[in-house]
């Protein structure tokens, strides 16, 4: 095998590493109710949710049941 074919696998390795990191990242902030879009630079409507829940304190507060009858 040529070097060029070692630099290759070593860019793919190290690609497929950074991306599956971001990825555990992303899921386990998910978890532990974080806001999982705080260091997007772009904006998305899972950031925007999470901020309004943030702003306005419905994030953790359950909502009533609703009953059919009255």
């Amino acid at each position: 095998m040529n070097w060029q074919d070692w630099v290759v696998i070593i860019l793919v390795v190290l690609c497929f590493g950074e991306i599956s990191r971001r990825i555990y990242l992303f899921f386990r902030r998910s978890q532990s109710n974080d806001n999982p879009c705080a260091n997007c630079t772009s904006g998305c409507d899972l950031k925007d949710l999470a901020e309004k829940n943030k702003k306005s304190g419905k994030g953790n507060a359950t909502k009533p049941k609703k009953n059919c009858c009255g």
